[in-house]
C-alpha cells in the first residue's frame, strides 16, 4: 500500500482471522493521525484508488482549532469528539495524568468509556452503514483513541485479543514522523527525544491489557455497547459487514 506524504499512521486494518471462521474484511477501515498535512497527491489517493466515504474524527474540538487548518476532503468529515466538548482539552489531559499518570495505560482507555462510553457508542453504530464505506478513522496520532475504538470494533467482530493487540502495536512504526508531525504543529513536547518516544510507543501489551479490563468490567466489548443502548441488530449488521 502507498504511504501517504502528509499523513503519518495511515493503514487499513487487515484480514485478521475470526474466531468464528472467516477473517476481518480489509479496505473496510482505514485509520491514521489527523489529516491536515495530506498533500494533493494524498488528497487524491484516499479519494479516487482507495475509495474513502466517510472520514470520522474522534479529535475535541480544541484540537481541531489548534491546527487552524482544513484539509481538501472535509466534505467526507464526520466530527465525533470521544471526549466531552463542553470541558476543555487541557483539562481532560490534566484529569487523566491526575488519575493514571502521564502517558497511555490499559486503566487510562477504560477511563475513555467511563467519559465518552455513550460518543464511542454513536461512532460503533455508523458501521452498521453500508453507504459510509470504506471509513477513516483518526485522531491526532492515530493510536490511542482511535485504537480503542478499533479495538472495540475488532472485539465485536471476533478477532482475538492478540491481533487487536498485534494491530494497535503497529503505530510504534510511525512514532517519529508523529512527532514531526506535532513538532510542525508547533506542540511543545516535554522531555528528552527517548522520553517523548516511551510516551507515544504502542506495546501489545497495552492494548491487551485495555481488552481484558472491559472484559472483566464490561463483559466485553459487545456487552458493552448493549450497555450504551446499541440494539442487538446494529451489532449484527457492524459483524455481517466487516466479516468475509
Amino acid at each position: 500500500m502507498r504511504e501517504p506524504d502528509g499523513i503519518q499512521n495511515f493503514r487499513t486494518v487487515g484480514a485478521y482471522s475470526l474466531a468464528s471462521g472467516g477473517h476481518f474484511r480489509a479496505g473496510m477501515i482505514y485509520r491514521s493521525g489527523a489529516l491536515e498535512r495530506m498533500s494533493p497527491e494524498d488528497r487524491a489517493w484516499l479519494e479516487g484508488e482507495v475509495g474513502v466515504r466517510t472520514i470520522l474524527d474522534l479529535r475535541h474540538p480544541d484540537e481541531v482549532a489548534f491546527s487552524a487548518q482544513r484539509h481538501a476532503l472535509g466534505d467526507y468529515v464526520l466530527p465525533l469528539s470521544i471526549f466531552p466538548e463542553e470541558q476543555a482539552e487541557e483539562d481532560l489531559i490534566a484529569e487523566l495524568n491526575g488519575l493514571y499518570g502521564p502517558g497511555p495505560s490499559p486503566r487510562r482507555y477504560l477511563h475513555y468509556l467511563d467519559v465518552g462510553g455513550d460518543r464511542l457508542a454513536r461512532a460503533f453504530s455508523l458501521f452498521a452503514e453500508e453507504p459510509r464505506y470504506p471509513f477513516l478513522v483518526h485522531c491526532t496520532a492515530g493510536k490511542d483513541r482511535t485504537g480503542v475504538l478499533v479495538g472495540m470494533i475488532m472485539d465485536v467482530v471476533g478477532c482475538t485479543p492478540g491481533d487487536i493487540a498485534a494491530e494497535y502495536a503497529l503505530s510504534d512504526a510511525s512514532i517519529d514522523r508523529l512527532i514531526a508531525y506535532l513538532r510542525a504543529m508547533g506542540r511543545d513536547l516535554q522531555g528528552s527525544d527517548d522520553e517523548i518516544r516511551a510516551r507515544m510507543s504502542t506495546p501489545p501489551e497495552r492494548m491487551a491489557g485495555f481488552i481484558d479490563l472491559v472484559r472483566e468490567k464490561h463483559g466485553g466489548s459487545e456487552a458493552f455497547f448493549r450497555r450504551q443502548g446499541v440494539p442487538a441488530g446494529t451489532i449484527e449488521r457492524v459483524r455481517s459487514l466487516l466479516t468475509a
